[in-house]
């Protein structure tokens, strides 16, 4: 068995980027493979009418119309899902303090703006937010209607503060 030294001679090869002898440039068809002339991405078979392929402009501006209207698409969406209603008013109607430290509350929440809304409330111990505040979403408010809701709360954990009746709040955003 005889080695040569250069494995391009051994195998006729003139290397990946090297042009072979008497080649010429070719593309192949994006369908079957087929070579078809420079610059022509399909075969005779597969484009009959003779249309010209898109040139890379063409195609890069298609594909960023397509993303620019895919992220337009995606905010307009969000802005439907995120947006907020109200002004919600909020009045606490009875505090009722259990003798374990739980309290019993009742207080109303008024959807002040023109369309049905959610509204996102929060009990406070004093007004000031901390947290561990009970938070929570009420049922969807009819625009301009005041609802009574009740919650029972319960007794906060040992060495937490604990319920003032006096200073209990409830924020509704």
């Amino acid at each position: 068995m005889t080695h040569t030294a250069n494995p391009a001679e051994a195998t006729g090869d003139h290397g990946f980027l090297a042009p072979v002898e008497g080649g010429h440039p070719v593309d192949h068809c994006f369908r079957c493979g087929v070579e078809t002339p420079p610059g022509v991405g399909l075969c005779e078979i597969h484009n009959r009418g003779h249309l010209s392929g898109p040139s890379s402009t063409q195609m890069h501006a298609t594909i960023f119309i397509g993303v620019a209207i895919g992220v337009i698409a995606f905010f307009f969406l969000a802005s439907l899902l995120v947006t907020t209603t109200g002004p919600f008013g909020t009045a606490v109607t009875s505090i009722v303090a259990g003798s374990d430290g739980s309290v019993a509350l009742a207080y109303t929440v008024t959807n002040e703006g023109d369309r049905e809304g959610v509204a996102d409330c929060r009990v406070t111990r004093d007004g000031v937010p901390r947290s561990d505040d009970l938070a929570f979403r009420t049922a969807a408010l009819p625009a301009g209607q005041t609802v009574t809701f009740e919650r029972q709360l319960a007794a906060p954990p040992e060495g937490s503060a604990g319920y003032d009746p006096e200073a209990l709040t409830v924020v509704c955003d």
